[in-house]
């Protein structure tokens, strides 16, 4: 697993890399489950979600006369409005970027 090779190669960087994953885990969107290219965030719950997957989400619900829940597990917001939701242009910026590093990395 990836564990263990980052532990073969000593201690230096651990947490660097912790942090890495802790913000890739930001980038994922709990509807799709893929990385966000215009990420939206919540203002009454502080999640964030790929605009075009919450947005067809909320719609669906309304037609059917339902309240769109936040997808995020664990949250108790029941009630997502197109209104709460604002680009999250900080979270789009630092995506772009370490997608921009990756592409790098794998040269």
């Amino acid at each position: 697993g990836l564990q263990a090779d980052r532990e073969a190669d000593g201690t230096e960087g651990v947490d660097e890399d912790m942090i890495v994953t802790q913000s890739q885990t930001n980038f994922i969107c709990p509807i799709t489950q893929v990385e966000m290219k215009k990420p939206v965030k919540n203002k009454v719950c502080g999640h964030t979600y790929e605009e075009e997957a919450i947005v067809r989400m909320i719609e669906s619900k309304h037609r059917r006369k339902k309240k769109a829940c936040c997808p995020k597990i664990g949250c108790s917001h029941r009630d997502v409005r197109m209104s709460d939701l604002i680009q999250d242009e900080a979270l789009r910026r630092a995506i772009e970027s370490h997608n921009k590093k990756k592409a790098r990395h794998s040269e």
